[in-house]
């Protein structure tokens, strides 16, 4: 979570969860989709595996509905030669995408073609190359090119998650593919680990954890496994956040008598203090022009959602329906803005633009807390109790059906998108 130790008893009021998930829906309605493949030097399992791999992430976006393929009325050696598309139009087809997969060795090739049917045009065409034993790589890479072809907007399913899975009194870094795949432990047996924060380039984690039961900040490199501590001051160490040129860390201190914002250098490895007040400042996110830090603070007498500007400490208040909302996390496009919220008493995740106008509540329901969004803002990741238990799901920015992405055999929280 983005609230720890004594936080917690001043920011989140006392709540009886919700037993199902209330959900808001913008009416959007995904893309229609025919997508077919073929491929040549390679076995008819890498074809289905591939094909399955696409499917999912293009499905699991909710942008798209793959349509049944005994639909179609033409096959994919017709279209590559010629495309009818009336034949298209006539079972939906708001998409076409097919490809052509040639391997030699651990060298693959996709002739790959995205179509508008109902525009009469082709939209993309390219051939993208891959060297690699596992095919996964390359199915993510054709469900980007489709994803970008028919919405303009970068995929993301060649990224990352980490979460924290915990066991008793310890807790593991997991690290996985954005669906669920390739699950591993990066870190573990660490005491009461919380907040952890990818660095821009995913090579370094920022987190809070405890050591003889006081906490502390440390930097925890994924490629070596080496812990460094940064921040280790008297009180409250806590929620460190980086900054989008990897130069800087935000976190809460409170060495100082308040709990207050400071910025770490991990040039001049040096802290700065952000903000000045008695109330209680924290868990920071970075606007991603670097300019801005969005947190919250009770200087108004409950939890709200501010921003500093850095260039001159200017503080203002974001947030203004309710009497409840933390947890900020910013965008990747910089106009939105996921928190957690009270609704109707009961938590909620909700975006609102970078001023605090435009809010939409996408989930109510139960725990919720620690927002965070895809890397192209189409997705957002959150953690929520169920039947006692942490679980970490994922739900579209607009709003849907959350889908679980770990077992409820498992506590996990606090999940961080890679990059």
């Amino acid at each position: 979570m983005r609230i720890i130790g004594f936080l917690l008893l001043i920011l989140i009021p006392s709540l009886s969860p919700a037993a199902e998930f209330e959900i808001f829906q913008s009416g959007y309605q995904p893309l229609k989709l025919a997508w077919m493949s073929d491929a040549e030097g390679t076995s008819a399992s890498d074809v289905k595996s591939i094909h399955r791999i696409v499917t999912n992430d293009l499905q699991s976006s909710r942008s798209f509905k793959v349509l049944n393929p005994f639909s179609y009325l033409a096959d994919i050696e017709q279209v590559r030669k010629s495309i009818d598309y009336g034949d298209w139009r006539i079972i939906g087809t708001d998409i076409l995408a097919f490809t052509h997969i040639r391997k030699a060795g651990e060298q693959w090739n996709a002739d790959i073609e995205v179509h508008d049917p109902f525009r009469n045009k082709l939209l993309s065409k390219s051939t993208l190359s891959y060297h690699g034993s596992s095919v996964r790589p390359l199915a993510h890479y054709i469900a980007n090119y489709i994803y970008r072809a028919a919405t303009g907007i970068p995929g993301y399913f060649d990224t990352h998650l980490l979460y924290v899975s915990k066991h008793g009194k310890k807790a593991d870094l997991v690290y996985m593919d954005q669906d669920g795949a390739n699950r591993q432990l990066v870190g573990r047996n660490f005491t009461l680990l919380l907040s952890p924060d990818l660095s821009p380039d995913n090579n370094m984690v920022a987190l809070n954890t405890y050591v003889d039961n006081h906490p502390r900040l440390e930097t925890f490199d994924l490629s070596a496994g080496q812990r460094r501590t940064f921040g280790d001051f008297e009180g409250l160490n806590s929620t460190p956040a980086w900054s989008p040129d990897g130069r800087y860390i935000a976190a809460t201190l409170s060495y100082t008598g308040y709990t207050q914002l400071h910025l770490f250098d991990t040039k001049t490895r040096q802290w700065s203090q952000l903000t000045r007040h008695k109330g209680i400042d924290t868990s920071p996110t970075w606007s991603p022009d670097g300019k801005y830090i969005a947190f919250t603070s009770d200087r108004s007498g409950t939890p709200q959602v501010y921003k500093i500007r850095l260039s001159d400490s200017k503080v203002e208040r974001i947030s203004m329906e309710g009497p409840y909302n933390t947890s900020p996390s910013w965008s990747p496009n910089g106009d939105r803005i996921a928190f957690i919220a009270l609704k109707n008493w009961q938590y909620a995740l909700a975006t609102m633009r970078s001023d605090g106008s435009d809010v939409h509540y996408l989930i109510t329901g139960g725990q919720v807390d620690s927002p965070v969004w895809a890397p192209n803002a189409q997705m957002l990741l959150f953690s929520r109790t169920v039947a006692g238990v942490r679980r970490v799901f994922r739900v579209p920015s607009w709003g849907g059906e959350p889908e679980a992405l770990t077992s409820p055999r498992e506590d996990a929280s606090d999940p961080v998108w890679s990059h």
